[in-house]
């Protein structure tokens, strides 16, 4: 017989994969439909970050300057990192991308401006983890 946490652990484990996963392919159909955009500002799906949570891991947050810190972060930038860094992958390679919390980001001409800060973040965020002789940035305002 197993023990009655682990079994819970392992249900919210298997809920938060299959959560994860029902972003990642929204995520996936969006891009395929806007092969130009870097950055997807959507509302986050609830239950997205579970996964994160339940491994002890902090969600990554970023609440670009200029905009409301006392929001609440509600919504997600979802990153394409590859496309950000300038090498597009094939749509049968799949993507690498990244999903930041952060506040809501309504208007068009706001995300696209934003647009650009995002990928900006990630990929200094990427490039100080790979330097061993730097701290690494933090996305987490």
């Amino acid at each position: 017989m197993s023990d009655p946490a682990s079994t819970v652990f392992m249900l919210r484990h298997r809920r938060a994969l299959a959560l994860s996963r029902q972003a990642a392919d929204s995520d996936q159909s969006w891009f395929e439909a806007h092969p130009t955009r870097l950055v997807r500002f959507r509302t986050e799906l609830l239950g997205e970050f579970d996964l994160l949570t339940l491994q002890g891991q902090e969600v990554p947050a970023l609440i670009p300057e200029g905009l409301d810190p006392t929001r609440l972060l509600t919504w997600v930038a979802v990153v394409d990192i590859s496309r950000a860094a300038g090498f597009p992958m094939p749509t049968h390679l799949g993507a690498i991308r990244t999903r930041i919390r952060t506040v809501p980001i309504r208007s068009r001409s706001l995300q696209a401006a934003m647009s650009e800060l995002f990928a900006i973040a990630v990929c200094k965020d990427l490039v100080a983890q790979t330097q061993p002789d730097q701290a690494p940035a933090s996305l987490v305002a």
